[in-house]
């Protein structure tokens, strides 16, 4: 967990380069992805849901960044926008796409007829006993078996006494056998986002969806700056015209257009939200324009 301070540091100094905030960055959701990921997943019962909302709390950190006062305590302070973006698909309504039962209903090719049953029946009745947990055990067992950190990391996570993590495993598993722990481990390990990359790049594209919408400029409305992703690019549509954006390192706040000597600067209110775009072309600040959508 020290080197999660570190990585903060290097991801907030004033005196870094894009690319290297946004090297430290990726570590530390590489470090720390697996247990967003456990947490959300025993909070909302969902794999699916789960990813997107550990997704989105990432990107919801990089933007906040620079608030977080105390470095050291950022892996208490991730856990909490976790949990807030789990309240949203929650207020949202969104209807479980894959619950945790019904994601490991998936017998093996090699297993017998007999046997697929025998290994869907128990792995159905791992996850009924799981999601009967209270969720504070819930959040410990999925944490512990899924990212395989150690209860001290859990417990900085949890920001709760490494005693009351030790007690609260404990409870767990007297809840359930010991076949059972086995089972739920071996099928959870499947969904973790530590198994590949793939996680971490949609956090890494992410990070730029922030500045995805349209603008209006206040003095010329009928002008409407567009900016959307197709392809892992973000692109400006305004005007008939339409260009690439790229961000250079020297910038945080910037974004560039290929084709010709035109950028945006973008403004942020008090939480961090991108609200405003200042147009730039050739040097020459061209005009404001507010984000509405």
């Amino acid at each position: 967990m020290n080197e999660a301070r570190a990585l903060v540091i290097k991801a907030t100094d004033s005196h870094a380069t894009l690319a290297e905030k946004h090297e430290a960055f990726g570590e530390l959701v590489r470090s720390f992805q697996d247990m967003a990921y456990a947490c959300a997943c025993a909070v909302l019962g969902d794999f699916h849901l789960a990813e997107d909302a550990a997704q989105e709390a990432f990107i919801s950190a990089w933007q906040k960044l620079p608030q977080l006062r105390q470095p050291e305590a950022f892996p208490g302070w991730l856990r909490r926008i976790v949990l807030t973006e789990c309240n949203r698909l929650t207020r949202g309504k969104r209807l479980r796409a894959m619950s945790l039962e019904e994601g490991v209903n998936i017998p093996s090719i090699l297993d017998n007829p007999q046997t697929a049953i025998e290994r869907d029946e128990l792995k159905k009745a791992v996850f009924a006993a799981i999601e009967k947990l209270p969720e504070n055990e819930r959040v410990i067992v999925a944490l512990f078996y899924l990212t395989e950190h150690s209860q001290s990391d859990i417990s900085q996570f949890l920001e709760i006494p490494l005693t009351t993590v030790a007690k609260r495993l404990y409870s767990a598993r007297v809840r359930l056998r010991h076949k059972m722990m086995n089972e739920f481990k071996d099928n959870f390990i499947a969904y973790r986002p530590s198994r590949n990359e793939s996680f971490a790049e949609k956090v890494k594209a992410g990070i730029y969806d922030e500045y995805i919408g349209q603008y209006k400029f206040e003095l010329r409305p009928e002008l409407v700056i567009t900016i959307k992703r197709e392809d892992g690019w973000l692109i400006s549509e305004a005007a008939g015209q339409r260009n690439q954006l790229f961000a250079k390192d020297e910038s945080d706040c910037e974004l560039h257009a290929t084709e010709f000597d035109g950028k945006g600067e973008f403004v942020r209110d008090q939480r961090g939200q991108v609200t405003h775009l200042i147009y730039y072309e050739g040097g020459r600040e061209m005009g404001l324009a507010k984000k509405i959508c």
